[in-house]
């Protein structure tokens, strides 16, 4: 991590570098999305939230579709540069960069990273770490809310065994570990992708476990 950047802006700063080094046409994990679409995804999220608000209401879908056209009409290196420097000044995001967008920024980049096959966690900072466990801590129980079966989240890079416990209130438990950023990936549904280890890991227990991913 660069000196003086905090965890959000350091992996802000990082997936510009990798958008910037990569093909527009290049994978992400994110299904049917290339380098592009996600940079695209990116700016809007952050220069045009009237239509990112799109992403979660149906009503306002068409909209999304119409102004995503218009900036995949933009220079890919245009949209790259965009997303580097932040959200505008007018963006309340700006000013919450540090909490709001640590998940996006973290999860994308990893997104186009692994969407070549790297799959190798990288080696953060613990410091890093720790921002992303915390951010497992406040998304846990509203990612997992319906699900019908408890779901222990032990994260393995910590000096001490660590935990957060979510969904079902129940006796039966399946447990979940792996690094901090690992277990974020995981909660944003990026299975086939990541380094976790489940117990129990049968059919039946993890169909018990729902996500609301968005």
């Amino acid at each position: 991590m660069e000196h003086n950047m905090n965890t959000s802006q350091a992996e802000r700063e990082a997936l510009a570098n990798l958008l910037q080094q990569s093909s527009p046409t290049a994978p992400t994990l994110c299904a049917g999305w290339t380098a592009r679409d996600l940079a695209v995804h990116l700016v809007i999220r952050e220069y045009r939230p009237d239509a990112a608000a799109g992403m979660f209401f149906k009503g306002l879908a068409n909209r999304l579709d119409s102004v995503s056209h218009d900036y995949e009409s933009k220079p890919y290196s245009e949209l790259v540069e965009m997303y580097r420097n932040g959200p505008p000044a007018w963006n309340p995001l700006r000013l919450a960069d540090k909490y709001a967008n640590l998940a996006e920024n973290f999860i994308h980049h990893e997104d186009l990273r692994r969407g070549g096959g790297e799959y190798a966690p990288r080696d953060l900072p613990q410091s890093a770490r720790d921002d992303l466990w915390k951010a497992v801590g406040k998304m846990a129980k509203f990612f997992l809310r319906s699900s019908t079966i408890h779901v222990v989240l032990e994260r393995t890079d910590a000096s001490a065994p660590t935990v957060v416990r979510a969904g079902a209130d129940s006796i039966d438990e399946v447990r979940v570990s792996g690094e901090a950023g690992e277990l974020l990936l995981w909660l944003y549904g990026r299975d086939n992708a990541v380094d976790v280890v489940m117990t129990p890991a049968d059919e039946d227990t993890t169909a018990r476990i729902k996500r609301h991913v968005f």
